[in-house]
């Protein structure tokens, strides 16, 4: 997965601020929180999901945030998203995007809560869309890192055409360079070949 880079150090008073200021959004995070799991109980999305967090800390090590063309159009809004990101949270900016669906791109980073044995270090702090993932979408096929425990099932029980895309980590090879991607792919353990 490659090698994090150390946290960045800071003093005990902008720790204190820092944790006293988690504190403070932490009733917020689990109305939201709560408010997110009662949408997807309510409006009934096409796929619930299965399965567990195994520890492996893939979403840990490749944090996949939407990211908006208007942050790269407008790059001190992006700045200041990353920041609050950076300074607020425990991760850290990888420095490139992925294109993991046409049209959609994705921001990469990781964190520096993730302990060495797949647990994060700061679990009852951990922001929104680390409490919701893997994030079900209203309509069409949902997404996960290759890799996870978690897996997907339609809720009418019909079996689904094809398996619930993958994140695939990696690099693809050009004539002369190479760049990091992520693509959506079929799931590699099911043998059936999607159709449609």
């Amino acid at each position: 997965m490659g090698a994090q880079p150390d946290a960045p150090r800071r003093s005990w008073p902008l720790r204190a601020a820092r944790r006293l200021g988690r504190e403070l959004v932490l009733p917020i995070i689990y109305l939201m929180e709560l408010g997110h799991r009662f949408g997807r109980v309510l409006l009934r999305t096409e796929y619930r999901v299965e399965g567990g967090c195994d520890q492996r800390g893939a979403c840990c090590h490749h944090i996949l945030m939407e990211w908006s063309p208007w942050l790269d159009r407008f790059p001190w809004l992006g700045r200041a998203v990353l920041w609050k990101l950076t300074r607020f949270y425990s991760f850290y900016d990888k420095g490139y995007s992925w294109e993991v669906q046409e049209g959609l791109l994705v921001r990469v980073l990781g964190c520096h809560a993730l302990e060495p044995d797949g647990r994060c270090g700061e679990y009852r702090l951990r922001p929104l869309f680390c409490r919701t993932y893997p994030e079900v979408p209203l309509t069409g096929r949902p997404m996960v890192l290759d890799g996870c425990g978690y897996r997907f099932a339609r809720r009418d029980g019909r079996p689904d055409r094809g398996s619930p895309a993958l994140v695939h980590i990696g690099a693809l090879r050009g004539s002369a360079t190479t760049r990091r991607v992520a693509r959506a792919g079929p799931d590699p353990q099911n043998n059936d070949s999607p159709s449609g």
